[in-house]
């Protein structure tokens, strides 16, 4: 893996490759970014060039031992820490207090083949309060030849004792054309996965500016199917009936393990909404293969209601995430959108 390979994030890249070509790379960094958005794959990049023998500017040769073992993933002084690395019987995925331990033993022996030893926590924001002030004793006193690279979703996960000692570094979303062209390219690399081209804009939009989200959606016909039940259940609230919000809320009651990525498919289906009802402008929206879907919905609803509907989406997809009763907030947020398409004043009692 080299820094040239990954897709963007020409910000982070300049910092690292910086750190390399001078010889001055921390001893710890943190890569907070959505999950899917390359922070491994430039974790992995950083290393190799971490550990090259023969470096061209800051990028690694990709020719000598170290590179040939870095991309095998089998160089001794580049660690991916999992519970699974030290304990094979552990199921959780969560980083562990023993196997921060477990990794602390490992930093303090030199390195095997390299000048520097470099150890990647994925997941590092389901570390322990304990697992952290495990981890803090390290980066107190690091020993000068170890630079540990955490991964997270969210800094706020950790101890401000902890990201007062890392370089935090983020991964903003991709661009949705780059999106596009990465899984273009990956679907020419896999011409037996059978991949329509004119679905690759789509997962493009949908991905949120991830590449590995967008990947997964294309091999997942399972979301397919469910992405269009969802679509389905929405327009069907366009019936002047009240039983639509009932047959809405029980789709939703029985796919409770899936709301995340139903809510996502939501606010995606009224970000469309608001764009075609406003400005009208087809380029932008993320469905692009329901655009006649979307005409008609917009023709059902006035201006005010296609500006609501992302609010209303937000707000319950917050009830959600702090617990609230669940059947009670589908059923709410249900009523309130037949309310807005209706002219109806339902209101949530969350």
């Amino acid at each position: 893996m080299r820094f040239q390979d990954i897709y963007g994030h020409e910000k982070v890249k300049n910092v690292l490759q910086t750190a390399v070509s001078t010889g001055q790379a921390r001893h710890a960094y943190l890569f907070e970014g959505a999950r899917g958005v390359g922070r491994l794959s430039t974790a992995l990049a950083f290393a190799a060039a971490l550990v090259c023998e023969q470096p061209e500017g800051a990028e690694p040769c990709g020719k000598c031992k170290s590179c040939m073992m870095s991309a095998a993933q089998t160089h001794p002084d580049i660690r991916v820490i999992t519970n699974q690395l030290y304990d094979e019987g552990k199921k959780s995925v969560d980083v562990s207090v023993d196997t921060i331990r477990q990794m602390k033993r490992e930093i303090y022996v030199k390195p095997y083949m390299a000048e520097r030893k470099i150890y990647i926590v994925p997941r590092a924001d389901t570390m322990t309060i304990a697992a952290q002030n495990s981890l803090l004793k390290v980066l107190e006193e690091p020993p000068l030849y170890c630079t540990i690279i955490l991964i997270a979703e969210n800094a706020n996960a950790f101890l401000p004792t902890i990201l007062s000692r890392v370089v935090t570094l983020r991964f903003q979303p991709l661009p949705f054309s780059l999106v596009e062209q990465a899984l273009s390219e990956t679907c020419a690399a896999h011409p037996e996965w059978e991949i329509p081209s004119e679905t690759i804009p789509v997962k493009a939009r949908m991905s949120g500016g991830s590449i590995g989200a967008a990947v997964e959606l294309l091999q997942d016909k399972e979301a397919d199917s469910l992405r269009d039940e969802t679509l389905r259940q929405v327009n069907l609230l366009l019936q002047s009936g009240q039983r639509s919000i009932y047959d809405f809320a029980a789709f939703l009651k029985q796919n409770k393990t899936d709301i995340k990525f139903i809510l996502n498919i939501l606010q995606d289906w009224f970000h469309d909404v608001l764009l075609l009802k406003h400005d009208g402008r087809t380029k932008e929206i993320i469905n692009a293969d329901k655009t006649a879907e979307l005409e008609q919905f917009c023709s059902r609803i006035t201006r005010q209601s296609a500006a609501a509907f992302p609010d209303i989406t937000a707000a319950y997809a917050g009830y959600i995430n702090q617990n609230a009763n669940y059947p009670t907030a589908v059923q709410c947020m249900a009523m309130e959108y037949w309310g807005e398409i209706h002219d109806r004043n339902y209101r949530n009692p969350l």
